[in-house]
């Protein structure tokens, strides 16, 4: 609830004597102090000086009486007792405005009652709603007080009986208004300054509130980006693992084929095997490659005998009912390219389209180069099953996976496509639902005379 809701409910809060003086009250305090003192000792000086024209010998004293007054006070509150200072200032005023009106009555006053009603009055009004009351009533009755010596030193007079009674309503009105204005100015004042403490305290809670919420959601922010690293790392680690289950499973199948063989296809088995550890070997460098951790190795390459001499790792990957067909077409030109990288990316896809045909089917892996001198074209395409136009359009996309978790990472094509963009090529996926799936890589070329330099 707030604070502005809950004082139009209940109303203004009773002024009741504050428990202590503001830094601005105080130096308010100090300032009024000194000037009434000031104010005084002149008057006291003045009329000293002027003893000789008949002047009335307590008037000097009653001065004096009153600057001694103010510097009681400033004493007090500079010992740190500002309350009790003000508290003093009101009770003396109060007993030498009594003894000066019973003395002098109230005509003799009406010159300096400004100067003398407003400051004590001024402090009361600080120290609270009683106080000021208490010291507005006072001064009426002191205010009748001196009507009365007034009228009664003429004997009831009728001019001057009118003339006093016309002063005493007068002072009294004044002073009235004065004591409604100041006690109605400071309870504003006061309850001004109690509403911007009270925002002060909920705006200072609510920015904590906020701190508080800000740090939960960095906390949650954290935790999720760590769930999220700690998922990422085990999709690697499932890609790796893949990948490497394809490598070992060509190595088994060069090593039962060993077995099966002797002399010259003995000696291709044990070949195939060492070719397929050093492909297995290039894998945890594609990881390095995708991360940009490790600089790729490009070299100029004949791409025609590249993927002629992968062509019997190739037919390991498939299965017995799929039927492989690796044609170079006897293209006559060089690529730069990693040679591990690009073995690689042929394994990926054969691994791909070997998954996509559990039923048997047909993978075909051409090299052709159209039109354009500058550009050789690898593509790959199989007879499976296909993908839906959905999933064609997030193939590339890196963790992008339908298969089964443990099975696949989905970083194969996306490794692809990184390796073909950085070499200066781009790469098209073509599948639909039933009809297989055609993979189209497109590098750039390089001429003769650069490997020849």
């Amino acid at each position: 609830m707030s604070t502005t809701a809950s004082t139009a409910r209940t109303g203004p809060r009773p002024a009741t004597a504050p428990q202590s003086l503001g830094r601005r009250t105080e130096t308010m305090l100090r300032g009024l102090l000194c000037l009434v003192g000031l104010f005084h000792l002149l008057m006291a000086g003045w009329t000293a000086l002027r003893m000789g024209v008949g002047l009335d010998p307590m008037v000097p004293v009653i001065a004096t009486l009153h600057a001694l007054l103010c510097g009681l006070c400033l004493w007090e509150q500079r010992a740190g007792r500002s309350l009790r200072a003000a508290a003093v200032f009101v009770c003396g005023q109060l007993l030498l405005l009594t003894a000066a009106y019973v003395y002098w009555g109230l005509a003799a006053q009406l010159r300096l009652q400004l100067v003398l009603l407003m400051p004590v009055m001024l402090v009361s009004a600080v120290l609270g709603r009683r106080p000021l009351a208490g010291v507005a009533a006072w001064i009426s009755l002191l205010i009748v007080v001196g009507a009365w010596v007034d009228a009664s030193s003429v004997m009831f007079h009728p001019d001057r009986l009118l003339a006093a009674v016309n002063d005493l309503a007068v002072c009294v009105f004044g002073t009235l208004l004065a004591a409604w204005l100041l006690h109605h100015s400071v309870t504003g004042l006061r309850e001004s300054l109690q509403v911007a403490r009270d925002h002060g305290r909920d705006l200072a809670r609510k920015r904590d509130q906020l701190q508080l919420e800000m740090q939960e959601k960095e906390r949650s922010r954290g935790q999720l980006v760590h769930a999220m690293k700690m998922e990422n790392v085990g999709r690697l680690a499932s890609g790796i693992a893949h990948d490497f289950n394809h490598l070992l499973a060509l190595i088994q199948s060069y090593i039962a084929k060993a077995r099966r063989s002797q002399g010259s296809e003995l000696q291709a088995a044990l070949q195939g095997g060492d070719s397929a550890v050093r492909r297995a070997t290039a894998v945890s460098r594609r990881l390095l490659d995708f991360s940009r951790l490790e600089d790729s190795r490009p070299c100029l390459l004949d791409v025609a005998t590249v993927v002629s001499d992968m062509a019997p790792m190739l037919q390991q990957v498939f299965h017995p009912g799929v039927r492989c067909e690796v044609d170079s077409g006897q293209v006559q030109c060089l690529i730069h390219f990693d040679p591990a990288q690009l073995e690689s990316i042929l394994i990926s896809l054969a691994v791909n389209a070997n998954q996509a045909m559990p039923e048997g089917g047909h993978f075909s892996l051409t090299v052709t180069q159209p039109s354009r001198v500058d550009e050789v074209v690898l593509r790959a395409s199989d007879s499976g099953h296909g993908m839906s136009e959905e999933v064609r359009a997030r193939c590339l996309e890196p963790f992008f996976t339908t298969k089964p978790m443990g099975q696949g990472s989905g970083l194969g094509l996306a490794v692809t496509a990184s390796l073909v963009q950085a070499a200066g090529g781009h790469i098209d996926v073509e599948s639909a639902r039933g009809r297989g799936t055609q993979v189209c890589i497109r590098l750039p070329t390089r001429p003769r005379a650069a490997a020849q330099g």
